[in-house]
């Protein structure tokens, strides 16, 4: 049986795997942008939005390593992205749920004329941060033990994000759909960072990892169908857009079994783990 790593090794591997994903993430950019802002598909919106969303919890975890002009920079950059995107995605998802429905091609159509007026007003925000903006996000200041700073920092957001986490999902289904919003938010940072506090080979069979992920997933699937159902309810009243909103009313039900039995098992890990 091999002994296991002092906490000293451990938050140096930490160090050493938030830097290397997060430099990673970093050098994708670029090209992420260009993909979204030329081609503007729905894989390649998504694919930047995902990216945004890691880099801002890297970022903010390693708050105390980093230039806080650079960190602020950043973040205020990345705002503005997920913001000019959010418009697009949100028809993304309402077209890839009307794909499945019978009756539904002259909706489409005219969510795909939204789309597209949404992605012509996005792109122009599609900019690249500065590069010495993107470079300085790499260096890790000097001074002190950065290793042992961001392992501190670490436990202190897992412990936030855990009680969080706790408190909220047995009252999930008493919450006003943008609190749900909010704990599917708490439960996506949760995830981000147990991944980065955990080796790829590891994630797999992390019980905990796999827990979030389907609470994650499950929530995510009843947000989709609202976000569809908002969609629909901008276009003008008719037989066929009343019919497909009680579609996506009768989804939203179908969902509750589902993030009910995510929930119990969350809970249940989220409790062992103290």
């Amino acid at each position: 049986m091999s002994a296991k790593l002092s906490p000293r090794l451990k938050s140096k591997k930490l160090l050493r795997r938030w830097q290397g994903r997060k430099e990673k993430l970093l050098l994708s950019l670029p090209e992420l942008l260009d993909h979204s802002s030329v081609r503007g598909n729905v894989e390649a919106i998504h694919e930047l939005r995902v990216t945004i969303r890691r880099l801002r919890l890297y970022v903010r975890l390693g708050r105390p390593l980093l230039s806080k002009t650079a960190v602020k920079g950043f973040l205020r950059w990345a705002r503005g992205i997920s913001k000019a995107t959010s418009g697009v995605r949100d028809l993304d998802v309402a077209l890839e749920w009307l794909q499945g429905q019978e009756d539904a091609d002259e909706v489409m159509e005219l969510c795909q004329a939204r789309r597209a007026g949404a992605w012509r007003l996005a792109r122009r925000r599609l900019l690249l941060p500065t590069r010495g903006l993107l470079k300085t996000l790499v260096k890790i200041k000097g001074g002190g033990k950065p290793h042992v700073r961001l392992a501190r920092r670490f436990a202190k957001i897992e412990s936030h994000l855990a009680m969080g986490v706790r408190r909220a999902g047995p009252l999930f289904f008493k919450m006003r759909e943008d609190e749900q919003h909010q704990f599917r938010r708490l439960t996506r940072w949760w995830r981000y960072l147990r991944e980065v506090g955990l080796p790829r080979r590891a994630q797999k069979e992390d019980a905990l990892l796999n827990a979030l992920l389907q609470t994650q997933e499950a929530t995510g699937n009843r947000q989709n169908l609202i976000l569809a159902e908002a969609a629909l309810r901008r276009l003008r009243r008719s037989g066929v857009v009343a019919e497909l909103r009680r579609k996506l009313a009768a989804d939203q039900v179908a969902t509750s079994s589902r993030i009910r039995s995510s929930l119990t098992r969350l809970a249940r890990l989220s409790r062992a783990r103290g």
